[in-house]
């Protein structure tokens, strides 16, 4: 211990005697005095004041848009460093002994990479797409829903990539800056989308605590279910939107990815868990739409999510029931048309700037054709039968005012999905599994289905998870009963990073 930092302190302090005469058969040489160490380090002290010091890593996966370092009055700044690896970014992330949560800053030292749809001020959003990118300056104040992070302790380490536009896209639609890596089974899957650097990321670095998403017809479910993590779609309307770039205000919602279901239910119960509503203590009862699990055709997907969900009711002693299906265009006229409207105002911007249209990839440029043929009067049609299916649904289907009811559903159909390989444009019709989500609770990784790879020519292995749907408002009880559920059936409450989820 070559020197000493005394943090919250002056030159005038005494050290006595035997104190300094300690410190000097511990090999200690010199001794300084500075009041800008708050909490413990390590710290580069130079000239009598005390550095943070960052470990780089590299983004291996592709993960992130742009490695961050924070400054002073809440500004951020791009890091601007390449990895040791040709062709990767370098990531900074502060050393964990800075770890000193307590009630006031429940996530000090906490890792978090945030998707590039969410403003961090000082630096430029993208919505990984170029003309989007050069149009608009930096931000000039962070979203309103990171802000509460960084108020309370969260250091983020840099913005992650996503579908541009927060559309539907597959890593051979990426043209402006190559999708993630999704780092499960032969590694040469595709993260899915939109919140695909999120969900890679998470499921990759082991450096990397939380990632903010965003989920609007399963942006965060997705690449949840896909890249084998824990995501969490909070109940709507509980966090602040405020520098969160909308598709379809409707159903937009921040939403986050982690490793350890414990892990996530503090994180949630910090964020946000004093703005949620006062729910009831109600008897639980478990819905199995056999609907949509029809539509599931690997059997290996379907017996594990069985399973578990036997597993469910014999944790909470309750029994399943079906659901069938409503509604046609309801979906997709409500949230394309506003999704569609939501970048006007950049279409007429950049036309106005570089007298030319901006591009947009394939998927987008499909998907804003479409869009642009649903008028006004359709669209309002489709939003009042989204209203008469959420009372619909709330008062026949959950009966929240008798039941705490969880629904157990299937994120998607569970087969190799190549990164090399095209995928069919996204059209919802009727109600999708991921258009069910007022109120829904993300995936739960249960499991991991064998199969065939093209890529590495061995067997490997494809997450499988279910996702649980609740009332809203019971977030945190909802985590807490999956939790439960998965410890009493002694299954795994954490996943592991790399190639599986579970290393037994």
């Amino acid at each position: 211990m070559a020197g000493v930092v005394f943090g919250q302190a002056s030159e005038e302090s005494k050290i006595s005697p035997e104190a300094r005469a300690y410190l000097q058969s511990l090999g200690t040489s010199w001794i300084t005095f500075t009041a800008n160490a708050s909490i413990p380090g390590p710290y580069l002290a130079s000239r009598g004041r005390i550095f943070d010091v960052y470990r780089i890593h590299d983004d291996t996966q592709g993960a992130f848009f742009t490695g961050l370092l924070p400054g002073e009055d809440s500004q951020y700044y791009n890091l601007n460093v390449g990895g040791e690896i040709a062709q990767t970014l370098g990531v900074a992330v502060p050393s964990r002994l800075q770890n000193s949560a307590n009630d006031k800053i429940p996530f000090a030292g906490f890792r978090v990479a945030v998707k590039d749809n969410f403003a961090i001020q000082g630096i430029k959003t993208s919505l990984c797409n170029r003309a989007y990118h050069d149009l608009y300056p930096p931000a000039t104040e962070t979203a309103g829903c990171i802000k509460l992070l960084c108020q309370r302790g969260a250091v983020i380490v840099g913005t992650t990539k996503l579908a541009s536009f927060a559309a539907t896209e597959e890593p051979l639609d990426c043209i402006d800056y190559q999708a993630p890596w999704n780092p499960r089974a032969d590694g040469h899957q595709s993260p899915a989308g939109s919140s695909s650097g999120s969900g890679a990321a998470i499921a990759a670095y082991p450096w990397l605590d939380i990632a903010i998403g965003s989920d609007t017809s399963g942006s965060g479910r997705r690449p949840g279910h896909w890249n084998g993590c824990f995501a969490m779609r909070p109940s709507h309307g509980v966090l602040p939107v405020d520098g969160f770039t909308p598709s379809f205000p409707r159903f937009d919602m921040p939403t986050f990815f982690g490793r350890d279901v414990a892990v996530c239910k503090a994180f949630a119960s910090a964020w946000y868990g004093n703005m949620l509503p006062e729910v009831k203590a109600l008897p639980p009862r478990i819905i199995y739409p056999l609907d949509y699990m029809s539509l599931i055709d690997n059997t290996d997907q379907i017996r594990i999510i069985d399973n578990f969900v036997v597993d469910l009711e014999s944790y909470l002693e309750a029994k399943g029931q079906s659901l069938d299906q409503y509604m046609q265009h309801a979906c997709r006229d409500s949230f394309f048309h506003d999704d569609y409207r939501s970048f006007d105002r950049f279409r007429h911007d950049y036309q106005n700037q570089f007298a030319k249209p901006p591009y947009v990839n394939p998927p987008v440029r499909r998907q804003w054709e479409l869009s642009a043929t649903i008028s006004e009067a359709a669209r309002d049609t489709a939003a009042a039968k989204l209203e008469v299916y959420r009372h619909w649904f709330s008062n026949t289907v959950m009966q929240d005012e008798q039941y705490n009811s969880l629904i157990a559903l299937p994120v998607e159909n569970l087969a190799p999905r190549y990164r090399d390989e095209a995928k069919a444009y996204f059209v919802p019709t009727g109600v999708p599994m991921l258009f069910l989500s007022p109120i829904i609770r993300g995936p739960e990784p249960v499991g991991q289905a064998p199969f065939a790879s093209r890529v590495s020519g061995r067997t490997e292995y494809l997450p499988v998870t279910v996702s649980l749907l609740a009332s809203r408002g019971r977030d945190i009880e909802l985590m807490g009963l999956v939790q439960g559920c998965l410890h009493a059936a002694k299954r795994p409450t954490s996943v592991s990073t790399g190639r599986v989820l579970f290393s037994d």
